[in-house]
């Protein structure tokens, strides 16, 4: 598969020049701009439909590429980028449902992945010798990109121990940690919750980590019928996130677990946890204290409101829009830019030191 190098090898030029030309960004002579663009045609090399014109145009298009249609971190995140698109002329489409090669044949002007997992995989695949310009949003998890993306970053390494913090400073020191991977993932919850707990859990540690994931589950056949019951037997989808908290929940007393409190992958999740415990006759939060990550609006329909780290979804997607339409400009932008955390109160934690907060 041709690269930008071998344009820049058959046309004589250096593979920034042929970025710009690719891009339509930056000066480029014209005669040098359409030989680039006829050889990168003549060697395969995928190029933008609307960048295929000789005249500097735009579709006023970016896709957010996600599948997950029922998370509401990523419906947020969708209006922040509505907004921030809206203000600057722009519109953004909501899609996953393509491949990645039929995005070669979209008329967009650029991409917003949801996390750098998905921005890895497109990357390393389609991405690899196409030049639309890709910005993923990004949690701080282990991940190398085959070639340079901006990321907007909410580090949930960090986000796990101010979680953590607070679960301690009301009074819980056995938390367990409801999670949708397996025990052993590279997933930067995961680093933070092993490193905070270890050293009160030594050795027991697996069992507090609610993975739900085959390989944690063992052969308990009653147990895989409930979590196939649960979530349809799907153990990566994201839609599956409140059928895993409701695993996780029964997880929990399965283990017939000491901790007092359950810190949960996401708010979705945590839900589903509070849902499975309430039909297990489990109060919360005066038997086990729950909290979530997102801070999303969902939270407002719970009961009891769930108490969270806020991540500002819609900061984030505002601030992901912004990134690529600065690249689409031409304009200089960060490699990486961190947003803040904070932890929104609610009624799903329980101060063992006698106040719920």
């Amino acid at each position: 598969m041709a690269t930008r190098k071998d344009i820049a090898n058959r046309a004589g030029v250096s593979v920034s020049v042929v970025s710009r030309a690719l891009n339509n960004s930056g000066y480029v002579d014209k005669d040098k701009k359409e030989k680039i663009l006829k050889i990168a045609e003549e060697l395969g090399y995928y190029p933008h439909p609307v960048a295929m014109s000789l005249q500097k145009r735009r579709t006023k298009q970016i896709l957010f590429y996600c599948k997950d249609l029922q998370n509401s971190f990523n419906i947020e995140m969708y209006q922040g980028m509505m907004e921030t698109a809206k203000e600057r002329g722009y519109m953004v489409v909501f899609n996953g449902s393509l491949d990645f090669e039929s995005i070669k044949e979209t008329m967009i002007d650029g991409i917003i992945m949801p996390n750098e997992n998905a921005a890895q995989w497109y990357l390393e695949s389609s991405g690899k010798n196409y030049f639309l310009p890709v910005v993923t949003a990004s949690y701080g998890n282990p991940v190398c990109f085959s070639k340079a993306a901006p990321r907007v970053e909410i580090d949930m390494y960090k986000a796990t121990k101010i979680a953590i913090q607070y679960l301690r400073d009301n009074g819980h020191e056995k938390i367990a940690l409801g999670i949708p991977y397996e025990f052993n993932s590279a997933n930067a919850r995961m680093y933070g919750y092993l490193e905070e707990l270890r050293p009160l859990l030594k050795e027991n540690i697996k069992r507090y980590v609610l993975g739900i994931h085959k390989k944690d589950m063992g052969e308990d056949e009653r147990l895989l019928r409930f979590i196939e019951e649960q979530t349809g037997n799907n153990f990566t989808v994201e839609e599956s996130f409140y059928g895993k908290g409701e695993v996780a929940a029964q997880l929990f007393l399965e283990r017939k677990l000491d901790a007092t409190a359950i810190l949960c992958f996401n708010d979705v999740f945590a839900f589903g946890v509070c849902n499975q415990f309430k039909r297990m006759g489990v109060r919360v939060p005066e038997d086990v204290s729950v909290m979530g990550f997102d801070g999303t609006f969902a939270r407002r329909y719970t009961s009891p409101l769930m108490t969270t780290v806020d991540l500002s979804a819609k900061k984030q997607g505002g601030k992901c829009t912004e990134v690529l339409l600065d690249m689409l400009e031409g304009k200089k932008v960060k490699r990486v830019i961190h947003l803040p955390v904070k932890i929104m109160p609610g009624e799903s934690v329980k101060n063992i030191r006698g106040n719920i907060t």
